[in-house]
């Protein structure tokens, strides 16, 4: 099942609260919090590159793992909770929200290329990442009827802020990372483990 795909799953019953579960946020915290390491350290100089375009590599391994793990196998996550109305229309709204980031990024480091800022395109990920984590963890908040999201989604766009003042410099990468355990990995991992209650 592809991202898109969850984005078109709309037969359910939208009266009834949605469910979280923590599948895409743990695997896509992991992923790209791995790469963002990874790239801090090279930026950093502690890894040499045989030629720059391997960082492009390194992002595409990171999405292509959080595809495999995350959508299609779905690894970690309940199969049987996974059928329920509610925790689909919980993945499709997340889905939406990562497949929205992976085109607003796109198109920004697109127009950067073409304005001759190409060298620092890559600064521009993890804000962008962050305040779609902002966005989704306060939506999550609002169609589960809990309140412990919203201050997820405070400290999201809070540290979304704070990553672009980073900017250009490698410390933004090893910041990501420290995010990403925050706001993506921890919940996530707590929401798999607390299957099928959250």
């Amino acid at each position: 099942m592809s991202t898109l795909s969850l984005t078109n799953e709309t037969s359910f019953d939208a009266s009834q609260p949605a469910v979280m579960e923590g599948g895409m946020t743990f695997w896509a915290g992991l992923s790209f919090g791995t790469a963002s390491f990874v790239q801090y350290l090279i930026l950093s100089g502690h890894i040499t590159l045989p030629h720059p375009a391997l960082m492009g590599l390194l992002w595409m391994a990171a999405a292509f793992a959080f595809v495999m793990f995350g959508i299609v196998f779905k690894v970690g996550s309940d199969r049987l909770m996974l059928q329920q109305p509610a925790v689909r229309r919980f993945r499709a709204v997340w889905g939406t929200l990562i497949l929205g980031a992976a085109v607003v990024i796109a198109a920004l480091m697109i127009m950067m290329v073409r304005f001759g800022a190409a060298a620092n395109a890559s600064y521009i990920i993890s804000p962008v990442a962050l305040s779609v984590y902002g966005v989704g963890w306060r939506v999550a908040g609002v169609m589960t009827g809990k309140s412990w999201p919203k201050w997820l989604s405070l400290g999201a766009f809070g540290a979304a802020i704070g990553l672009a003042l980073l900017a250009g410099r490698p410390e933004q990468s090893l910041a990501y990372t420290a995010a990403l355990i925050v706001f993506a990995i921890l919940p996530g991992l707590s929401l798999l483990l607390r299957q099928p209650a959250n």
